[in-house]
């Protein structure tokens, strides 16, 4: 190796920052040290690359806000298809709007099973606008049975009632649909998908002409 104003030591693949000896043990003060850059994506390297000292780790979790609707697929490799994300784990099966409260023009989704309605962040239909009189666990839950394809509403611990209209809740109660419900300051407007005319169960295997 030629040692002039341009020579370069290339780091050890391991990122240390002590160079390797220069055939001929020449150095000088022009001697510049450059680290070999991170792997691309699918090259190996993973969590033990490290470029200047810093971590680089490939994979990030990304959080999706309270706003966030739709998921979307991983960008696929350059000329293939993106993988289209699977819904089916915990198909949609109504939808609660709400029509009237802190979070007016906004929804919370059905599944199948219990649905809890509450502010905690581990309720299923989330209603976190800010109604302080929703309870934050459990304030009140719609089920709907895949079996008889009904959905039933039932009001939970809280101490604020539950109502539809202006029938308070003491006892699971069937929704047809279109029904208004109050929760705490929260008005919300009931809207099924399925029912018996309808259910994932007996869905078509291809869309219809």
């Amino acid at each position: 190796m030629e040692n002039d104003d341009k020579t370069r030591i290339i780091g050890r693949p391991d990122g240390g920052n002590t160079p390797p000896p220069i055939p001929g043990g020449f150095t000088d003060d022009k001697t510049r040290i450059i680290n070999r850059p991170p792997p691309a994506p699918g090259q190996g390297g993973g969590e033990s690359t490290r470029m200047m000292g810093t971590r680089h780790d490939e994979d990030k979790t990304v959080i999706l806000g309270p706003t966030t609707r739709r998921r979307t697929a991983a960008p696929a490799p350059s000329g293939e298809l993106p993988t289209p994300t699977d819904h089916m784990h915990d198909p949609v099966v109504g939808w609660m709007a709400v029509v009237a409260g802190p979070g007016a023009g906004d929804y919370v989704r059905l599944g199948y099973g219990m649905n809890s309605i509450g502010r905690a962040d581990d309720q299923r239909c989330k209603l976190n606008f800010g109604d302080e009189k929703i309870s934050r666990q459990n304030h009140a839950s719609i089920t709907y049975d895949p079996r008889g394809r009904k959905f039933y509403l039932q009001h939970g611990g809280g101490q604020n009632l539950t109502y539809i209209g202006e029938i308070p809740v003491l006892q699971p109660t069937e929704l047809k649909g279109g029904e208004f419900l109050t929760i705490g300051n929260t008005i919300l407007r009931f809207v099924p998908l399925c029912g018996t005319d309808f259910d994932y169960q007996e869905a078509p295997a291809q869309p219809q002409e």
